[in-house]
């Protein structure tokens, strides 16, 4: 392809070269304005083309300065920092055991994810929880806690991670990067700070079956005097909205009111979320216990519809129900690596890397190549619409020059330059 362009392009030139040479000797003013102009254009596109085979220099137009000189995002800088680290080498450090992670059922046994408040949340002022991973290992969820100190409270924000489907089950969580969450949390307590020492957290349960929805747990309470209530949230991945499923807790009240003559809005109760109802998806399941002080009264097992339409009673006697456990995290285990899989695992990393180089160069040299294509593409383009131009020329100056020998002049009721130049000279 390069060979034919370059013969095409070679043989174009010569007779574009041939017909500037008979047509400059004629010296015809318009002709030669289109040659002249044709070779300006050609070597402002060959400069052009040059500067781009160059390196960068410090010498740029305001323009590229403006570009170059732009703020970066703290996104960006993370991603530079990320993508080439720079870490020490000692040489006495010859091996540094490396746990193993494998994942495991996050839900298990049922009901027991749980959010703490560390100490060091004081101090950094945001912390990461533990993420839940869908069961079909292409979405992480995971809480984002925050600390305001002149209230001394917290809030929280869930964020969603879309999981790279390339790799294998363990490696797309351990690559998983909080760089990569969604900009948009998909669930987010109240910032309102006013109220001093108030925690409020998000604490995600399960996923359903199909992965299309995930129940979450609020948490709300006083630093000093615990829990106050615990509030039910599904959050549907197909509409990207969330639901408080309120009908739940307005039930309990009201069938422990009729039942039992039990106000519970005076006492202190709360729900234990379970996760998704293992023979209906549309359901989510809850146990219920008040605190009388000594040992906590069992006040049933409760489901809700993920409408928040209708909540239902389903035991009384404290029986195990039927809950489906979906969600995995990311555990560590017992044992380290050996020596042999790091060493193993670092000659892999450094052929990936040579690997990744070795496309980057030839993918440079292609675009070398195909700039040099598109270089010459113009520079003909150019020549054969000029060479077109001195054709149109030629044959309106033979026109001109037949109607001249009938009588007739041109449009404009002049003779051409030519013409009166010869008529001088026959004068003389």
């Amino acid at each position: 392809m390069f060979s034919a362009l370059a013969g095409m392009y070679m043989s174009a030139k010569l007779h574009f070269t041939q017909i500037k040479d008979n047509v400059t000797k004629r010296q015809d003013n318009q002709v030669s304005e289109m040659i002249y102009k044709n070779k300006i254009d050609k070597n402002d596109t060959k400069e052009k083309f040059q500067k781009s085979r160059l390196p960068e220099s410090g010498y740029m137009t305001i323009e590229e300065y403006e570009v170059k000189s732009r703020p970066l995002t703290k996104k960006e800088i993370s991603a530079e920092i990320l993508d080439k680290p720079d870490m020490p080498k000692d040489k006495r450090y010859v091996y540094v055991p490396q746990h193993r992670f494998k994942l495991v059922k996050y839900n298990e046994p049922v009901g027991s994810p749980e959010l703490s408040l560390p100490r060091r949340l004081q101090f950094d002022r945001q912390i990461n929880a533990q993420g839940i991973i869908s069961g079909d290992y292409t979405k992480l969820v995971y809480p984002a806690v925050y600390y305001y100190a002149e209230a001394d409270c917290v809030s929280c924000d869930l964020f969603l991670i879309k999981l790279d489907t390339a790799l294998t089950k363990e490696e797309r969580v351990e690559k998983a990067n909080i760089l990569n969450k969604e900009p948009k949390p998909l669930l987010s307590t109240s910032k309102d700070i006013n109220t001093k020492f108030v925690f409020r957290t998000l604490t995600p349960i399960d996923f359903s079956k199909d992965n299309s929805k995930l129940v979450v747990k609020e948490k709300i309470g006083y630093k000093h005097d615990g829990i106050w209530k615990t509030d039910l949230w599904v959050y549907d991945f197909g509409t990207k909205s969330g639901k408080n499923l309120s009908v739940l807790r307005e039930a309990i009240i009201h069938y422990w009111q009729k039942n039992e003559k039990i106000d519970l809005s005076e006492h202190r109760w709360d729900i234990y979320p379970l996760g998704f109802d293992a023979n209906n998806d549309n359901r989510v399941l809850v146990s219920a216990y008040a605190y009388t002080g000594s040992a906590p009264k069992f006040l049933g097992t409760w489901s809700i519809d993920v409408n928040n339409t209708s909540a239902k009673l389903e035991d009384l006697t404290g029986a195990s129900m039927p809950v489906s456990i979906v969600g995995y995290r990311l555990a560590e285990q017992h044992e380290v690596k050996s020596i042999s899989e790091l060493e193993f695992e670092a000659k892999q990393a450094k052929k990936e890397i040579k690997s990744k180089e070795k496309i980057e160069k030839a993918d440079k040299k292609l675009e070398k190549q195909k700039e040099l294509v598109e270089y010459r593409r113009k520079i003909h383009q150019m020549d054969m619409e000029t060479l077109l131009k001195i054709r149109e020329r030629k044959q309106q100056l033979k026109e001109l020059k037949k109607q001249h020998k009938d009588g007739v002049t041109d449009n404009l009721g002049t003779v051409p330059e030519e013409e009166n130049n010869e008529k001088e000279n026959n004068k003389e």
